[in-house]
C-alpha cells in the first residue's frame, strides 16, 4: 500500500494547512466501565488495483455513480474509507502531545486528532505500511467511486485523484466494536499538490 499526506480542511470557516500532512485520529470511547482508546491513522493511500484486499459484495453501481458525480462536481474527497493493516502501526501511535483538536463524533466517540509534523515519520509510516496486507473494512462504495473517478477525464489535471482519503487501523484494532471514520472532520482537495 502506498501511503501520501494530504491537505486537510478543518472547521467553519474553513482552514487549510500550508503543506500536506499525516493524521493521527485516537478514538477514545466508553465501554462498561473502561475506556477504550483506538489510534487510527489517516492519510492518502493509492488506488492501484492490488494494493488493498476487497472483501464483501460489491457497491451498487447507482451508488458509485452518484458519488463519482459528486466527486466531479466538488472536486474534493472527505470521506474517508476504513482500512485495516497488518502493520504495527500502534507504537508509532503513542503521543503524549495535545490534540491539535477533539470532536464527538456521531455515535458518541470522541475524536482526538493529531497532526504528525515531523517528516522523518511520514517516511516512517510509509515504509510500515508500504509491502503490508490490508483490507477495506468499510466504505466500498468510497474507494470503487474513487477508482472510476481516476480514470475519467476529470481527473486528467488532478494529481491527488489518484490516491483515497483512508483511516487505517491496526489489526490488533480491528475487532473493537464502534470504529468509526472522522467524516465532516477532514477534507481532501484534489487541487492541492500530492508529493
Amino acid at each position: 500500500m502506498e501511503l501520501r499526506p494530504f491537505r486537510a480542511l478543518r472547521g467553519a470557516p474553513a482552514f487549510k494547512e500550508r503543506r500536506p500532512g499525516l493524521w493521527i485520529d485516537r478514538q477514545v470511547w466508553q465501554v462498561e466501565d473502561e475506556t477504550v482508546v483506538v489510534p487510527l491513522l489517516i492519510g492518502l493511500v493509492r488506488l492501484s488495483p492490488e494494493s488493498i484486499v476487497l472483501e464483501g459484495d460489491a457497491a451498487l453501481p447507482e451508488a458509485i455513480s452518484e458519488r463519482v458525480g459528486a466527486l466531479v462536481t466538488a472536486k474534493a474527497d472527505a470521506e474517508p474509507c476504513l482500512l485495516v493493516a497488518r502493520a504495527p502501526l500502534a507504537a508509532t501511535f503513542v503521543s503524549m502531545r495535545r490534540p491539535d483538536f477533539s470532536v464527538t463524533g456521531p455515535s458518541g466517540h470522541r475524536h482526538d486528532l493529531v497532526r504528525i509534523n515531523d517528516y522523518a515519520q511520514h517516511v516512517e509510516l510509509q515504509g510500515l505500511v508500504k509491502n503490508v496486507e490490508a483490507v477495506l473494512s468499510t466504505g466500498r462504495e468510497l474507494w470503487e467511486a474513487a477508482r472510476q473517478f481516476a480514470v475519467s477525464p476529470a481527473a486528467e489535471k488532478l494529481p491527488g485523484a489518484r490516491f483515497k482519503l483512508c483511516a487505517i487501523v491496526d489489526e490488533a484494532f480491528a475487532t473493537q466494536d464502534g470504529i468509526e471514520t472522522p467524516r465532516g472532520i477532514l477534507g481532501y482537495s484534489f487541487a492541492d499538490p500530492v508529493y
